[in-house]
């Protein structure tokens, strides 16, 4: 493949998701060989469901690429009603525990798209007080092997370290299936997503759909002060993440804080987007697969280990709560570096004593 057309990739996968998460998306116009080349990072990101949505009735419905989008909907909506089941006997197993947790990501967002099955999801990110955390971590132990794995968090540390109290008395109660559940409100909802794509390095396009989705299908009530003033650096995080669902996915941010202001985006932003969107196997990806500890019992991949482990600019920018600014990204990343170094470090000893 030529030079020119990988680095176009990023780009194109990107106008190919401009909408998608819409109940009528714009026309589709890209040729098939567009998608034919693009269908592996499609696949490997979750966003195969989304541009199966767009080209569905379009001319190139029927050629090889398309039907693998097909067949990755068809798998998405099937894992989407079982993924329902799972949350239902999970909240129920908490709350006999007298554990109210708040279910973040995943089905709370996939219920603003137009199906559930168009957003996966591979766990279930629910958050608890943090006092409760070790008691939820028992809990869970008490259920059954499924085929979805719960991912618990200890309050809102993670997403912008907002006070759980605060959220928790703003959540909304939504039903799923047999069992109600506690969802953050908008305005928190989209803080949390905002903040989760940046933090991981935005390196899912599926997240920043997620975003234009929150945006687009906001409530009229809608509260941008509780969106944004709870922090002021991480007030311009989120503007600085709405802002990319407008420039790459052509989100509508007509009536919001964006549309009433200049948002600069800084020049290596995008790069470092269109980098990650670009790989079939991001530098995120494989991190989450193999920690640094898993080395500790093969050292010889220490190297290889290394690489994959750098921070890309956008999680490095978010770890040391900087601004997102023009100012070279090179220190923040190695200073990321030093601080997850040190952490390893003073790990250490009670690691090896695991081995």
């Amino acid at each position: 493949m030529a030079e020119a057309s990988i680095k176009s990739r990023g780009r194109l996968l990107a106008s190919v998701l401009k909408g998608s998460w819409r109940r009528t998306p714009t026309p589709f116009k890209h040729p098939a060989v567009e998608i034919e080349e693009i269908a592996p990072l499609l696949l490997n990101s979750g966003a195969a469901a989304l541009a199966w949505w767009q080209i569905r009735h379009s001319d190139s419905r029927d050629i090889p690429a398309a039907r693998q989008l097909h067949q990755a909907y068809r798998l998405y909506t099937l894992q989407a009603a079982i993924h329902q089941q799972t949350i239902e006997r999970v909240i129920a197993l908490l709350r006999s525990f007298e554990i109210e947790p708040i279910l973040i990501k995943g089905w709370a967002v996939a219920r603003l798209y137009p199906e559930h099955g168009l957003r996966p999801y591979a766990d279930i990110d629910l958050c608890v007080r943090p006092e409760q955390f070790a008691a939820a971590e028992i809990a869970l132990k008490n259920l059954p092997d499924e085929q979805y794995e719960v991912d618990l968090h200890r309050g809102f540390a993670k997403f912008g370290g907002a006070n759980f109290d605060e959220i928790n008395a703003r959540s909304e109660s939504v039903r799923i299936g047999e069992v109600d559940v506690r969802v953050p409100c908008a305005e928190d909802h989209l803080r949390i997503l905002c903040i989760h794509l940046l933090r991981e390095g935005a390196w899912r396009p599926l997240w920043l759909c997620d975003i234009a989705a929150a945006v687009e299908l906001r409530p009229a009530n809608f509260d941008w002060d509780r969106c944004l003033t709870e922090n002021h650096k991480r007030a311009k995080w989120i503007i600085c993440a709405i802002s990319l669902t407008q420039q790459l996915l052509g989100a509508d941010v007509s009536s919001t804080p964006i549309a009433q202001r200049s948002t600069r985006l800084p020049s290596w932003l995008i790069p470092a987007i269109m980098k990650e969107w670009e790989s079939e196997m991001p530098s995120m990806k494989l991190r989450h697969r193999a920690p640094m500890a898993n080395y500790l019992r093969r050292p010889a991949g220490i190297l290889s280990g290394l690489r994959h482990h750098w921070p890309n600019p956008i999680e490095a920018t978010i770890s040391l709560r900087a601004p997102f600014n023009e100012l070279p990204r090179l220190p923040f990343q190695l200073g990321t570096c030093f601080a997850r170094t040190a952490k390893l470090a003073a790990r250490l000893p009670k690691l090896l004593r695991e081995q």
